[in-house]
């Protein structure tokens, strides 16, 4: 019991808390006497529907039997010719506590979607096999015993060739009433599959109608994805077939049915969609793929015709967006990387270029300081040429000169004439006058003029003898001239500007070109 336990001030609010809580079990006396009554009114009516319970469960198995004991059949197969019948045993086991009886029944046979085995139910009429069947209409088995009921399968004569399915059950009903007094059966069936071979020509045969194919990738890029392909088979034979094969998808391989998934027999007429996932398929936008189907019929009297097998392509999406991710990284890292480099091979050139820039900057001011160097050098030494060339003229020219320059008034000079005449002509010359004292005049027959001495018939005065002045001052400043145009002319081929020499990118000189 859990009591609870409420403190309060010594206030008067305290106080009146306290009176409430001593109040509480005055209140609960009442409710619980009620309670008491409802609860001894109610005894009555479970005690009814106690005894109107379900009654005691009832458990019971069908299993094939041949009236020997070690019978390991689990389903009833015969091959009968058109026209012929034969008869077979199911034993009943009733494994409840009380005595039951048992509904026998046989009706046509299918397959449903999960590949299971079943028959048309009560409210259904039949219209195959199970209309070849003929078994007791029930059977009563004590508690904790079995009964071996025999039934008859003959095959109508106009039957087609093929196998036909079918089965007997053993079934209990049991009813529900409602509150409104209406009754419920519900039936509940344990029975056996029987599949009858009629004889004749066998032709199994499988079709695949469609297919369709989902991808389911991973995450993960080192990891493939999976494929699932679902199919749709028909059995378009006469014979009931069971069902392997393979299927591939880009890298990814199956199998199937699998241990934990069987397909079951495919029955003549039947129509299953199975599915069968591939995996290990690694994404590649498009993936092409195949599912072959290898069809097995079942054998029976000795006989087991084969079935072609059947196959299909398709093709599926398979995106690899996390292959694409890693991929775009590593393509966008060595881009990068090789932007990078790019960046410094960049900088470095343009360090160097800037290195041979001022170098050549630098050797072209070398070289025009050696030019203009050269320039004062042959400057200096053309002036100088013209110059000692002068000096040397006048040195030459002075006592020349000076040799050359007429008299003075106020000097004795000397005049020399010199007269020739050809001898032939000349008359002879008198005897000299050894009494004619030396330094007279002529006699007179003298043909020369006393007055002049000079002889009227001879010839006129040659040029006098010595230098012409203005002819060589002429000389010398054409000389003076010459020079001064060759010193000129040297000053300006030196300064002529020189290449300046070129450097390769690898800074090596490269020759002048000529």
């Amino acid at each position: 019991m859990h009591h609870r336990v409420i403190t309060a001030d010594r206030g008067p609010r305290g106080r009146s808390g306290h009176r409430a809580v001593l109040a509480l079990p005055v209140l609960a006396l009442p409710l619980l006497v009620l309670l008491g009554i409802l609860a001894l009114a109610w005894l009555p009516i479970a005690a009814i529907a106690d005894g109107d319970a379900e009654p005691p469960t009832v458990r019971w198995a069908v299993t094939p039997t041949d009236g020997a004991d070690g019978d390991d059949r689990v389903s009833i197969q015969h091959a009968l010719d058109p026209g012929e019948s034969a008869t077979d045993h199911i034993s009943v086991q009733n494994l409840g506590e009380s005595e039951v009886t048992f509904r026998l029944s046989a009706a046509d046979g299918f397959t449903t979607s999960q590949g299971r085995f079943d028959m048309l139910a009560s409210d259904q009429e039949s219209t195959a096999a199970g209309t070849w069947i003929e078994i007791a209409d029930s059977v009563t088995v004590p508690a904790g015993e079995s009964a071996e009921v025999p039934f008859t399968i003959t095959v109508p004569a106009h039957a087609e060739p093929g196998d036909h399915p079918a089965g007997v059950a053993a079934s209990v009903i049991t009813e529900q009433r409602a509150e409104d007094g209406t009754s419920l059966g519900v039936e509940s069936r344990v029975g056996v599959k029987v599949i009858t071979r009629v004889t004749g020509e066998l032709a199994p045969a499988l079709a695949i109608d469609e297919v369709a194919t989902t991808y389911t990738g991973s995450w993960n890029p080192f990891r493939p994805g999976q494929v699932t392909a679902t199919v749709q088979l028909e059995n378009t034979g006469n014979t009931r077939l069971s069902i392997t094969g393979s299927a591939s998808a880009g890298t990814g391989t199956a199998v199937f049915p699998t241990d934990g998934e069987p397909i079951g027999d495919l029955l003549p007429g039947d129509v299953r969609r199975i599915t069968v996932p591939i995996d290990g398929a690694w994404p590649s936008v498009l993936l092409r793929g195949e599912l072959t189907v290898d069809p097995q019929a079942a054998a029976l009297d000795g006989t087991s015709p084969t079935a072609e097998p059947a196959a299909i392509s398709f093709r599926t999406w398979a995106v690899p967006w996390p292959q694409l991710i890693v991929l775009i990284a590593l393509v966008l890292l060595v881009l990068a990387v090789i932007d990078t480099r790019r960046r410094g091979r960049r900088r470095l050139d343009a360090l160097l270029e800037q290195a041979r820039a001022e170098g050549r900057a630098a050797a072209g001011l070398e070289h025009r300081r050696a030019e203009r160097s050269a320039r004062d050098v042959l400057a200096r030494r053309a002036v100088r040429v013209p110059a000692v060339l002068a000096a040397a003229m006048l040195v030459l020219l002075t006592p020349l000169a000076a040799s050359a320059a007429p008299p003075a008034e106020d000097t004795d000079g000397v005049g020399v004439t010199v007269t020739i005449t050809e001898r032939e002509d000349l008359p002879p010359a008198a005897p000299d006058d050894p009494d004619e004292p030396d330094g007279g005049g002529p006699g007179p027959e003298a043909p020369h003029d006393a007055d002049t001495g000079v002889d009227p018939d001879a010839p006129a005065h040659l040029p006098r003898t010595g230098i012409d002045l203005p002819a060589m001052l002429t000389l010398a400043a054409t000389g003076l001239l010459l020079c001064a145009a060759g010193a000129i002319l040297r000053i300006r081929t030196a300064a002529s500007p020189h290449p300046v020499p070129r450097t390769t990118d690898r800074g090596d000189v490269e020759p002048e070109s000529r």
